[in-house]
């Protein structure tokens, strides 16, 4: 799974969709975020956002190392810069990165591709975060609940909705996410 733009989805990449109901019985249910908020000020959200957790619902072993993990962090550095910058007069900012496996000799090996930064508008509706976000001329319009703290906000990303973004080859050691959770501290 080119973990790319899933972090363009989520970075705002958050930038996501909302899941089917076939994606949410493939989905671990434990596994999903569940401790929303009851209502968010947008305010509470302007400022800077660091990755700071990808969690799948499967070990993945990025580095072939031998040993998988779910936190794909500790998999790979590529997802290291990855951030959003939420601005007052509500448009923000994303840098993504992503893992391209067609860029390998074989679909177990990736390549980063770093720094893409896109641009667009966002609101807070209840819980949920509205985002139109810019990638490659196209304009996504997405809605995500988020869990939120004053110091840390998170959201799910299914395969479903990563496939808008990813071209997996399907035999990598990411294929067999289903659903990634992001989370986001602030700076």
């Amino acid at each position: 799974m080119n973990l790319s733009k899933i972090s363009l989805l989520l970075a705002l990449a958050l930038v996501i969709f909302s899941c089917s109901k076939e994606d949410e019985t493939d989905a671990n249910s434990s596994f999903k975020t569940s401790n929303f908020a009851a209502a968010i000020n947008p305010d509470d959200l302007v400022g800077e956002w660091k990755l700071s957790a990808m969690q799948a619902d499967t070990l993945v072993d990025l580095n072939n190392d031998g040993t998988g993990d779910k936190n794909l962090l500790n998999e790979s550095a590529c997802f290291n810069d990855m951030k959003v910058i939420f601005n007052q007069d509500r448009t923000f900012s994303t840098t993504n990165a992503r893992l391209d496996f067609n860029g390998g000799t074989n679909n177990a090996e990736f390549v980063c591709v770093k720094n893409r930064v896109d641009f667009g508008t966002w609101d807070i509706e209840g819980s949920d975060l509205l985002m139109d976000i810019t990638i490659d001329g196209t304009i996504y319009s997405q809605r995500k609940p988020l869990n939120y703290t004053t110091s840390t906000f998170a959201f799910d990303v299914s395969k479903a909705e990563s496939n808008v973004y990813v071209n997996d080859p399907g035999d990598t050691s990411a294929s067999k996410i289903r659903i990634l959770a992001l989370e986001y501290t602030r700076i």
